[in-house]
């Protein structure tokens, strides 16, 4: 596991991953990629980053191999992530751990912990969650990171848990998570899935409750499938409400705008341009019960 901050705390040193399967972000025509902050921000699913952006990849390994298990974007003083980022792919659609066996370890079923690659004041506490009457929701879900013990560790660090009323975790977003699972490790549907989930934090996008600092009014999914080298894309959207939210469907240009992050910069300018202004919820096999913004 490593540690990647930008300008907020350290100089950033960033090493390439075995399973950094990036474009040529030297070449001409990919203007907004992350040429600047190391290879592991090169990768295809992470974001536009800033200076001053705290950025973690966190890794595992695997058959002697570095793993990118997920990477996150924080925001210290909000004390919630911006986005997270992974992929599905051959090295880690597995299913490898069952996570009943969190009852025969040292967290004896609860393996909620800190984040150790991080100071402990950056994210919300259990009890600044529980006591103003939220659940503790994955970001990037447990059942997202299954190919190892460590990877599904790495899901129930703090930073990567957000305030969620528990009718919302269980209901629209445990139904699009699981979808999302099926495609991503359906080697027929997807060589890779490429997927940044988060909830919205800026400025009017969330509200404090109590002593809970941050609990975002909507969560967004933006997914990009790569199969025979051809791409698609489509994002989803969730007001964060109690019941059951519809999801709502649009363009990646259309989630841009309404989160103010730049998604899929390291694809190339012209493939950028084209999967993001359009898409097709016909082509995601199995998404159900879904408005489509038509934007």
């Amino acid at each position: 596991m490593k540690k990647f901050l930008l300008a907020l705390l350290l100089p950033c040193l960033i090493a390439c991953s075995d399973n950094d399967d990036t474009p040529n972000n030297g070449v001409p025509g990919n203007t907004n990629a992350n040429t600047d902050y190391g290879k592991h921000a090169e990768r295809i699913e992470v974001p536009a980053l800033s200076d001053g952006e705290l950025f973690i990849a966190h890794t595992t390994t695997v058959n002697g191999k570095e793993n990118v298990t997920y990477s996150i974007s924080h925001d210290p003083e909000r004390k919630h992530c911006k986005w997270t980022a992974f992929t599905f792919d051959p090295s880690n659609r597995a299913i490898k751990w069952k996570r009943d066996n969190w009852e025969n370890t040292e967290w004896k079923g609860d393996p909620f912990q800190p984040n150790p690659e991080m100071p402990d004041n950056y994210v919300m506490t259990k009890d600044q969650i529980n006591k103003n009457g939220f659940v503790r929701g994955h970001v990037v879900a447990s059942y997202d990171r299954v190919y190892s013990k460590d990877a599904n560790e790495q899901t129930f660090y703090y930073s990567n848990i957000s305030p969620m009323y528990s009718s919302f975790n269980t209901g629209a977003w445990n139904d699009c998570e699981l979808q999302v699972q099926g495609w991503g490790r359906n080697s027929a549907f997807c060589d890779t899935l490429y997927i940044v989930k988060g909830g919205t934090i800026r400025d009017g996008e969330y509200r404090t409750v109590g002593s809970c600092p941050t609990v975002p009014n909507y969560y967004y999914m933006a997914l990009l499938c790569l199969k025979n080298n051809t791409y698609k894309a489509i994002g989803l959207l969730f007001k964060h409400v109690r019941g059951y939210s519809q999801t709502e469907v649009c363009s990646i240009d259309h989630l841009e705008s309404f989160t103010g992050i730049d998604f899929f910069c390291n694809v190339p300018d012209a493939v950028e341009e084209r999967v993001e202004r359009s898409y097709a919820p016909e082509l995601w096999t199995g998404l159900n019960n879904y408005k489509d913004l038509g934007k």
